[in-house]
């Protein structure tokens, strides 16, 4: 099968288009643009910079992918946006390229970006995350696999969110939520148990990360103390370990949990 390309539509000379592609009338694609087997590019669509969109990704109407970082220290650098294979972007998504020499703004496989959702200079998001309508991903923020965030959120720039986290509508995250918690109100509430659940995790596992959680977030411990609780109490299920070790990794600290005590580990003020 060929590709349909609109006549209305302005691709440059350079463009590298994969087998069956579909592009709509008045997208606009400049010369350093690589597009993938089996993608749709939709009408009003802007593909720019140096930028790959991998197979079977879908682009719907005046998404913008690849331009300039909203980034005072951006000189025009060679920098790059790489989208992953069979990724849903949807109306009006904005996605700018890095900001530094070579350097990556990436989205990896099976990722849903929804209507109005932005994502900063060298952000990183991991496989399966789905990103809802109208959040604003800062500058370098991470979001690890099977992390979901909700309409509307703010995060700030720098933070992590954690694999299988889930970030409820209208929050704003200004510090790391660790993996497989949930967080409203901008506080952890506890473990995401729904997302544990769909990810087939066993009772034994959904119990022993439960207990960590608690351990850290609600019992008014400091950071240092917790994790050497949670060590001492709990059974070191590979998904135990990597919870410590997110938070062991925290430049910004930790996002507080519901109700917790001053000076407790889960409320880290930002580090310096």
């Amino acid at each position: 099968m060929s590709c349909k390309i609109d006549s209305r539509a302005a691709v440059a000379e350079g463009v590298k288009i994969g087998q069956d592609v579909e592009i709509g009338p008045f997208a606009v694609i400049d010369s350093n643009v690589e597009i993938g087997d089996g993608c749709k590019i939709g009408p009003h669509v802007y593909l720019t910079g140096n930028t790959s969109i991998g197979k079977g990704t879908v682009i719907h109407t005046g998404a913008i992918i690849g331009d300039a970082p909203q980034d005072v220290n951006y000189k025009g650098e060679q920098s790059f946006t790489a989208i992953g294979n069979n990724c849903t972007i949807r109306e009006y998504v904005t996605i700018h390229r890095g900001t530094e020499t070579d350097s990556y703004t990436r989205v990896g496989n099976n990722v849903m970006l929804m209507a109005f959702s932005h994502l900063g200079h060298n952000c990183l998001i991991g496989d399966n995350v789905i990103i809802a309508n109208a959040t604003l991903l800062a500058g370098r923020v991470e979001v690890e696999r099977n992390a979901f965030i909700s309409a509307g959120c703010m995060v700030h720039q720098f933070a992590r969110i954690g694999r299988l986290a889930m970030i409820g509508g209208g929050n704003a995250v200004i510090q790391d939520v660790p993996p497989f918690c949930m967080l409203q109100e901008s506080c952890v509430q506890g473990v995401n148990a729904v997302g544990l659940r769909r990810a087939n995790w066993s009772e034994e596992a959904r119990d022993t990360l439960r207990d960590a959680v608690k351990i850290f977030f609600f019992e008014g411990l400091n950071r240092i103390n917790a994790l050497e609780k949670i060590r001492q109490e709990v059974k070191l299920l590979p998904e135990v370990e990597e919870f410590i070790i997110f938070i062991e990794n925290t430049k910004r600290g930790i996002q507080q949990g519901r109700a917790a005590k001053s000076g407790s580990a889960v409320a880290d003020k930002v580090q310096p």
